[in-house]
């Protein structure tokens, strides 16, 4: 069975720097893990539990409100594990998280099968500002029961977000946090112990 060893996202800093991701099967895309020391470092985090988040764009694979309910999925799934809360609001309200599309070359995307998306990780202990997140249109997006056609959307999401709240690439290949898509769609076992060990059980 033919597996795609696709890029599953570019991490990159607050200030937006990256580095090119690579094609092999090393524990990385966009930016270098910091996975040496891994888990005895504690990553930033948020000084917070309730978050609030905008869909400023969207690709048109999927309709609106099919993509926002995948989002809204993927943003559960961190929900059930941890205390954690989250809200779609409008543009025009307070937001935490920017989630939006892009398929410029110099954010790494426009390339059917490359880096799928990004997030920005927090930048400080307590962080208190906001983050962006953003997906590639040149990809096909999907929903799980597609996921033979395309990206899965829910998948890609549900990854994205754990490096919002914090969470660094997982060696483990069949986390969430894994580099290379796996289309799990919700946190596992080594996920679910990093993110509680920054934000606590549910």
């Amino acid at each position: 069975m033919f597996r795609r060893e696709f890029l599953l996202c570019g991490l990159v800093s607050l200030f937006g720097l990256s580095v090119n991701g690579s094609e092999s099967k090393k524990p990385f895309c966009g930016v270098q893990d910091k996975l040496t020391v891994s888990d005895l470092r504690r990553p930033n985090k948020w000084d917070r539990e309730n978050f609030r988040y905008v869909i400023t764009g969207r690709d048109n694979d999927l309709e609106k409100k099919i993509w926002d309910q995948q989002f809204s999925m993927a943003f559960d799934s961190w929900s059930q594990v941890t205390p954690l809360t989250f809200e779609q609001v409008e543009s025009g309200e307070e937001y935490d998280i920017i989630i939006t599309v892009s398929g410029r070359k110099r954010e790494n995307f426009g390339r059917l099968g490359g880096v799928l998306a990004w997030a920005q990780l927090p930048p400080s202990k307590n962080f208190d500002g906001i983050l962006v997140s953003k997906f590639d249109t040149a990809e096909n997006w999907v929903l799980p029961e597609f996921s033979n056609e395309g990206t899965v959307l829910l998948s890609v999401a549900a990854h994205e977000i754990g490096h919002l709240l914090g969470l660094d690439h997982s060696n483990d290949p069949n986390s969430l946090m894994f580099p290379y898509i796996n289309n799990a769609l919700e946190p596992k076992e080594d996920d679910i112990r990093k993110i509680q060990r920054l934000y606590g059980n549910p």
